[in-house]
């Protein structure tokens, strides 16, 4: 090295903060469809882009009696530019059994989807999109017991405003149900709801945020222009919305005094006083999961000491908090959770049972899904001032 004299310069890394890119984001979308020259049913294809969709033959041709896949791919990018997508079809002949085959492309996929829209292009009624709800949950309960946790996002086919039921009492938690739908684009898609565009919103935000915030998800643009019912019909009252919202429906409407098209909330098929009662709740849930379970899986059948008592000794119970710490500080860091506690009681009885407990909270973050303000007149000088 040179000993005359100069300025030095160390070149140093890490200060653009850049970290590994989050998997939030990778969706799915399922459905029943023809094979193209390069487009094989059964078989996962990872889509970064519109043009990718389009390089497998998926192009607005594609889309013919009552198939919505084009419509759909091209939805989630535009709400999502940075988005990730794997598709895959299928020959299934109902919505149910297209819906059988979320847990078939999670395995293909690797685990790696956190949010899955599934469509069908047939004739369906609301009662057949029931059982698909059903179906549905039954798949991504399988996936949380797999560790490959995903939340559904499911088009309300057959849905009448004027008979709409109540989604509470099917008890999917998993499962959202979307009608709305671009009211220009009911003679194209008569049977179809924007379920990408409802897959991009969630795929952009952070798991604890909700789509329905008015500042992130402006629905407005090519492709989704008017307010409307899945089968074309337009929002009328605010009476029929305010129905449909507590019957847990997904739908878009406008707001006065704001331009734009914005989603109602995001919830799910089960009762509001669930703890999953919305999308949020569970992507938060479900990330948790994951990464709990990362940080602790290379423990796995590793040895465990246990002082004289039989009990864990405390740099033992306090090495197994650290992990699961340092594996939930990041959500706090990002925001996505306000808090968490974890801890490891250290009088369970390891050597009977060769099971380690861990007890996990975390504390979510709050919406804000009604602000009241109280506003009156006031006379500076006071009443007895007049």
């Amino acid at each position: 090295m040179s000993t005359l004299n100069d300025v030095g310069i160390n070149k140093l890394s890490g200060g653009l903060g850049r970290r590994t890119p989050e998997q939030d984001m990778v969706s799915g979308l399922l459905f029943d469809g023809e094979p193209t020259d390069k487009f094989d049913l059964a078989k996962v294809e990872r889509l970064a882009s519109l043009e990718d969709a389009e390089a497998l033959g998926i192009t607005a041709d594609y889309d013919v009696e009552g198939q919505s896949a084009y419509y759909q791919i091209q939805q989630f990018f535009r709400m999502n530019p940075s988005g990730d997508l794997y598709i895959m079809g299928t020959t299934a002949t109902s919505y149910e059994d297209v819906a059988a085959k979320a847990m078939d492309m999670q395995e293909k996929a690797n685990g790696n989807i956190r949010q899955i829209a599934i469509i069908y292009s047939g004739a369906t009624t609301f009662a057949q999109t029931q059982t698909a709800v059903a179906k549905a949950q039954q798949q991504a309960a399988l996936a949380y017991t797999d560790y490959m946790p995903f939340e559904v996002i499911l088009e309300g086919k057959g849905f009448n405003v004027e008979d709409a039921t109540s989604l509470a009492g099917l008890n999917a938690e998993n499962v959202s149900v979307v009608v709305a739908m671009d009211v220009e684009k009911a003679e194209k898609y008569p049977n179809s709801a924007a379920v990408g565009l409802a897959l991009g919103a969630i795929s952009k935000a952070k798991v604890s945020e909700n789509i329905a915030w008015i500042e992130k998800f402006n629905l407005t643009g090519e492709g989704f222009a008017k307010a409307g019912f899945i089968g074309g019909e337009e929002v009328k009252t605010l009476g029929t919305l305010s129905d449909l919202n507590e019957k847990r429906y997904i739908f878009a409407r406008t707001h006065t005094g704001l331009a734009g098209v914005y989603f109602n909330d995001s919830s799910t098929c089960t009762t509001g006083t669930s703890d999953f009662a919305y999308v949020e709740n569970n992507r938060t849930i479900n990330k948790a999961t994951r990464l709990l379970r990362t940080a602790l899986l290379p423990k796995l059948a590793s040895p465990v000491l246990v002082d004289i008592d039989g009990k864990l000794p405390q740099s033992v119970s306090k090495s197994f908090e650290g992990l699961c710490r340092s594996a939930l500080e990041a959500m706090v860091a990002n925001q996505e959770v306000s808090d968490f506690d974890v801890y490891v009681d250290p009088k369970q009885n390891i050597l009977a049972t060769s099971e380690l407990k861990v007890k996990a909270e975390i504390t979510p973050i709050g919406t804000a899904r009604k602000i009241m303000v109280d506003l009156g007149f006031k006379n500076p000088f006071g009443i007895d001032k007049a």
